[in-house]
């Protein structure tokens, strides 16, 4: 049998004691028969009936049917009103010993909630009381929503979303007007508010600064302790920052609560609410607020954190993505975990196809390398500037210089191994590189600094072989003795130019040049010297480019290139010229020129090739393949020297076997200048009846000219230094239409003696010869364009068409103006 209450029948509640008691009841309760009934009704039924407009015989609700009142009043509309009536009329069946339910008054955004409760009566009827549960209610939703809202801070993950969320939160779940969080500043002495949300214009605060103790939020986070204002504007008790007042005023707030966001015992923010005047907040909505903040504050604390983390990861990852070097991890099983970009350049392979792999497979020994290389680094530590040799992805070996450390977790416990590798195959090349510079500048210094006075000698020599050839006939005995003078005195003079072309220091006297003619005019010649039993192909590109540089040494290098290719094929083959125009980028390996247009001569031959030790000398001076006295070793580095001399650069490709091919890059200028017409060589050397001043320190030389001049008409002067050519020029009473001058002298130069005669006679022509290199020319200010100038060794012809040409130009004397190259 079901369980009734003590007062057994409706009735009993009419009156007396049941009476008493059913107004005493907090809940709205009515007492109602079997079919519905209300016998009575308590005070509390009537007070919820009259506050809510309900006239006094339907808040009476006596003899009144209770489902109709509450259809048409309390439960008018409420979603749960059928299972509320449905329940009451099984407990006034005796179905159920009671009924429980909780329901809102009215489906709106703002309800009241209660709980309903049905009881049986022992006589029949029952007792339904409605308690009111919104308070309870509302604690229950907003705890839920809380926690709900404290999941999603968790997973947030910019500082600035995670302010965002709890202000908006706050907002909805409290039903504030406005809603902020400060992040504390505490160096600056201040908090910032960093997200708003709620009334009008809730977006301009942020950014806003509070002083600490400024306010009510200064205050909470001066004090770390809740504040809570009725008034924020009237309230003596906070002072206000001077935009705050009006910023108070447009979001329609006047209390204020502000609670600190602590994380652990430290406070990094504050929580603010604003409402109006007559918010009060109960024990359960502050302690739910306090949780809240708690929990606001570590998602700040966590999300700042992550920003920390994920700052240092994109910092690392920049790193590793940007650096040349290769960077590689293992686990400690020795799989790699991580290849960054830098290794994929230098290794090969893709980060996803080596992760995973055994770092064992980059060393040419295997897991046995790789275990004694971790045995070293756990017994002596990180290994420094370790050179070993790795594998590529497609099995190539390459020399690199690594830096290996084993990595450990924060116990100290090794995790694994991490290796940043670089690519010293270049440094080595590069080291090579100048130790081939190094002897190629010290073998320029010996031979610019012997040059000089072998050119002097040599001048000699020549010029008086040659003038006793003149004299002599070809039958006579002597004869054949003067020719192998002269002829080794040519040998030796080519030796020297071959020298300082490789140094670099011979004296260039560059033209515009267009490389075809030039191979074209060589043609037949390089026909004959390469010999009939070697194919020669000359492959001309249409409209090519023109280059700068001196045609001698040009016609040099090609000469040389191509005694190389035919030396290469002594049972015959191919040797192919082609020229082209190239443009060249930053990236052209491994060409030391800068990028831009240049024009290419390639001279290739199918004969036996370069193995690669050869090819690492082949420019070395002195060095040779050929047998004992048939090479000098000059042949290639003189083409090196005057490349490198004419602003180009030069490369090789050559396999045994395969044959070799130079390829030869010249910047590219303007076209052409239009082509002079040709002279006609003369028959014999040019003859005058001029005064010539001949300056010359070394008296072989100064003979030797005087002599040539003489024989050829002119009337010489000559000085051994530029003091006695000064005192000449001044007693000298005739014109003086020449002045002969070597370049470099004691005391005084040939330009300086040039400039000191040029007010004595304004009709002096110049003419300089130097033995020296080009740098120590250029170093006196002879070799500008059009200067007159002509190189030692020269023979007898030579130095007579100089002077004819000089003397015929018929301008005044000028060291700086109106003068050309020419050439000996």
């Amino acid at each position: 049998m079901p369980r009734a209450v003590s007062l057994a029948t409706p009735g009993a509640w009419t009156g007396g004691s049941g009476r008493h008691l059913l107004d005493a009841l907090p809940a709205m309760t009515v007492i109602v028969d079997e079919q519905g009934t209300i016998v009575t009704a308590n005070e509390a039924w009537r007070r919820f009936g009259r506050e809510n407009g309900a006239g006094p015989a339907v808040a009476e609700g006596v003899g009144r049917d209770y489902f109709s009142i509450c259809r048409d009043g309390a439960m008018a509309g409420c979603p749960r009103g059928s299972r509320a009536f449905a329940g009451i009329a099984r407990v006034l069946r005796r179905e159920l010993p009671i009924f429980t339910l909780d329901y809102a008054s009215r489906d709106s955004d703002d309800p009241r909630w209660f709980t309903l409760t049905a009881t049986p009566l022992q006589g029949g009827g029952a007792v339904i009381a409605h308690s009111e549960v919104t308070a309870r209610r509302r604690t229950e939703m907003s705890a839920a929503a809380l926690i709900e809202t404290g999941r999603e801070l968790a997973g947030g993950l910019e500082p600035a979303e995670v302010a965002r969320q709890i202000a908006t939160s706050v907002v909805r779940v409290f039903a504030a007007r406005h809603a902020t969080v400060y992040r504390l500043e505490r160096e600056a002495g201040r908090l910032v508010c960093i997200a708003a949300a709620g009334g009008p214009g809730a977006e301009s605060w942020r950014g806003r600064p509070v002083g600490i103790g400024e306010g009510a939020v200064g205050r909470a986070a001066a004090e770390e302790r809740s504040v809570w204002s009725p008034d924020v504007l009237s309230d003596p008790k906070i002072s206000l920052p001077e935009w705050a007042e009006g910023a108070v005023r447009a979001a329609g707030f006047r209390s204020v609560l502000a609670m600190p966001l602590k994380s652990g015992d430290k406070v990094i923010g504050v929580l603010g609410l604003g409402d109006g005047p007559d918010r009060i907040y109960t024990e359960e909505e502050l302690a739910l607020l306090a949780a809240f903040a708690g929990q606001g504050a570590v998602a700040l604390e966590n999300s700042a954190l992550y920003r920390q983390i994920r700052d240092a990861l994109d910092f690392l990852r920049s790193i590793t993505e940007h650096s040349p070097d290769a960077i590689v991890t293992a686990d400690r099983e020795g799989r790699i975990n991580f290849f960054s970009p830098g290794a994929e350049a230098m290794l090969g392979g893709r980060a996803a196809e080596m992760i995973g792999t055994p770092v064992a497979g980059l060393y040419p020994g295997g897991i046995d390398e790789a275990r004694r290389v971790r045995r070293r680094l756990l017994a002596e530590g990180p290994l420094r500037s370790y050179e070993t040799a790795l594998l590529t992805r497609d099995g190539r070996r390459i020399e690199v210089s690594a830096s290996i450390a084993v990595l450990r977790d924060g116990a100290g416990a090794a995790v694994g191994t991490l290796g940043v590798l670089k690519d010293i195959g270049e440094r080595r090349r590069l080291e090579e590189q100048l130790r081939q510079a190094q002897k190629m500048e010290a073998v320029g210094r010996l031979a610019g600094g012997i040059a000089h006075d072998f050119n002097n000698l040599l001048t000699v020599i020549a010029g008086r072989a040659q003038m006793i050839l003149s004299r002599l006939r070809p039958e006579e005995p002597i004869h054949r003795d003067a020719s192998l003078v002269r002829s080794t005195a040519d040998r030796a003079a080519s030796l020297t130019q071959q020298l300082l072309a490789f140094s670099r220091k011979q004296v260039l006297q560059p033209q515009v040049l267009d490389l075809d003619k030039v191979v074209r005019g060589m043609e037949p010649m390089l026909g004959r010297l390469i010999g009939e039993d070697i194919d020669l192909a000359v492959i001309p590109r249409e409209d090519l480019g023109r280059v700068k540089a001196d045609p001698a040494q040009i016609e040099q290098v090609i000469v040389n290139l191509v005694v190389n290719a035919r030396d290469a094929m002594p049972e015959g083959g191919r040797l192919t010229l082609e020229t082209a125009d190239v443009e060249l980028d930053a990236g052209c390996r491994p060409l030391s020129v800068p990028a831009g247009s240049y024009v290419m001569l390639a001279v290739s031959d199918t004969g036996m090739g370069m193995d690669e030790a050869t090819r690492a000398r082949v420019f070395e001076p002195f060095f040779t393949t050929k047998e004992p006295g048939k090479g000098t070793g000059l042949g290639l580095s003189t083409v090196y020297g005057i490349v490198k001399q004419s602003g180009g650069d030069i490369q090789l490709y050559s396999e045994v076997g395969r044959g070799t091919s130079f390829k030869i890059y010249l910047p590219r200028v303007g076209p052409a200048a239009a082509p002079e017409e040709p002279r006609p060589a003369p028959v014999v050397v040019p003859r005058g009846d001029e005064t010539v001043l001949l300056v010359e320190d070394e008296p072989g030389v100064r003979d030797l000219a005087r002599e040539i001049l003489e024989a050829s008409g002119y009337r010489v002067l000559q000085a051994s230094d530029p003091q006695d050519a000064v005192l000449i020029a001044e007693r000298h009473a005739g014109p003086i239409r020449l002045l002969l001058t070597d370049v470099i002298m004691p005391r005084q130069s040939g330009r300086a003696l040039a400039e000191r005669l040029r007010p004595l006679r304004p009709e002096l022509q110049v003419l300089y010869m130097s033995g020296y290199t080009n740098e120590a020319i250029m170093r006196h200010g002879v070799l500008e364009p059009d200067t007159l100038f002509i190189q030692k060794p020269f023979t007898p012809e030579a130095l007579g068409r100089k002077v004819r040409e000089a003397l015929d130009l018929g301008r005044p004397a000028s060291p700086r103006a109106d003068r050309r190259v020419g050439s000996a």
